[in-house]
């Protein structure tokens, strides 16, 4: 018979694709996973993968198991939620999150938390929301908040709402109170984040739409860093309006109007659909709570 960290070994084998990465997520030794690996394969009685370049791919009686185990997961996690909240030791839960969500209402979901599931500990991890959903895919992390994710089969994506970008530039750039065509806006570089944020591809289409090819500089993914670049007068940039309404307020930056407009991200949360399904439906509703009650405030 099958023991759970047998299956476990294989399961995330076939879901990383290499020995290697399903040992670090199992936080074992690449031998042991090659033994409980061995273990599966001898009472299946069937190869369970083929090699195709560097990572192993499942074949048809692989994908098979591969399914029951997504089952059997599904079913672990709804019983570990079925016990009482007193007697279950802390579950540790890991989400990643952007910049973004990390400064503005990532607090109020982290105490919802508290309230609703006493036993779950959340612990962050900030990054490019490219390398978040990565690692979600993946099995590093348990969930994500992410901007626009491309869907990918077995994994849930719940939209939690819409975040409005702006254009900043520094103060006395542009006419105020008036709709500029983006194209005026080229006279001054463009200060981007990372080719791997969500908001340099939109922005380059944008660019692309409107016939325009500015001046780029990179200016890195640190939102606030990008902000004190534009009120020195280094250029124009991109940005999420909820997290500089002060700035603009004191004059420090200039919000500026344009046709067409900014981008509109739609953010989402994300899970692996037959691993954390249980946990994850409850968890997407408190944080699409959070989001929502955040912007109305």
């Amino acid at each position: 018979m099958l023991t759970i960290k047998q299956i476990q070994a294989f399961y995330w084998v076939a879901r990383m694709g290499t020995l290697s990465k399903a040992a670090e997520k199992l936080h074992i030794t690449q031998s042991a996973t090659t033994k409980r690996l061995q273990e599966v394969e001898a009472l299946a009685a069937a190869p369970l993968f083929e090699n195709v370049g560097r990572k192993n791919a499942l074949t048809a009686k692989g994908q098979e198991l591969a399914t029951e185990c997504e089952r059997l997961f599904a079913l672990l996690d709804e019983l570990d939620l079925m016990k009482g909240s007193t007697q279950q030791p802390a579950r540790i839960v890991h989400v990643g999150l952007t910049e973004l969500t990390a400064l503005t209402w990532f607090g109020r979901f982290i105490r919802e938390m508290k309230n609703t599931y006493p036993a779950v500990v959340i612990q962050p991890e900030i990054d490019l929301s490219t390398l978040l959903r990565q690692r979600v895919e993946e099995g590093r992390l348990d969930f994500a908040i992410l901007p626009d994710p491309s869907p990918v089969e077995g994994l849930e994506r719940m939209q939690l709402g819409v975040v409005p970008f702006s254009w900043f530039a520094a103060p006395g750039a542009f006419a105020p109170d008036v709709v500029h065509p983006l194209r005026d806006l080229a006279r001054l570089p463009v200060i981007e984040q990372s080719a791997n944020s969500i908001i340099t591809e939109l922005c380059a289409q944008l660019w692309e739409d409107t016939g325009v090819q500015p001046e780029r500089i990179y200016g890195g993914n640190n939102a606030n860093a990008l902000a004190a670049l534009i009120s020195a007068g280094v250029g124009i940039s991109c940005l999420p309006i909820a997290m500089f309404t002060q700035e603009v307020d004191r004059g420090q930056l200039q919000l500026v109007k344009t046709t067409p407009t900014a981008p509109k991200v739609p953010y989402h949360f994300c899970f692996l659909r037959h691993l954390h399904s249980a946990l994850g439906y409850g968890v997407a509703d408190i944080a699409k709570r959070s989001f929502s009650l955040s912007h109305e405030g």
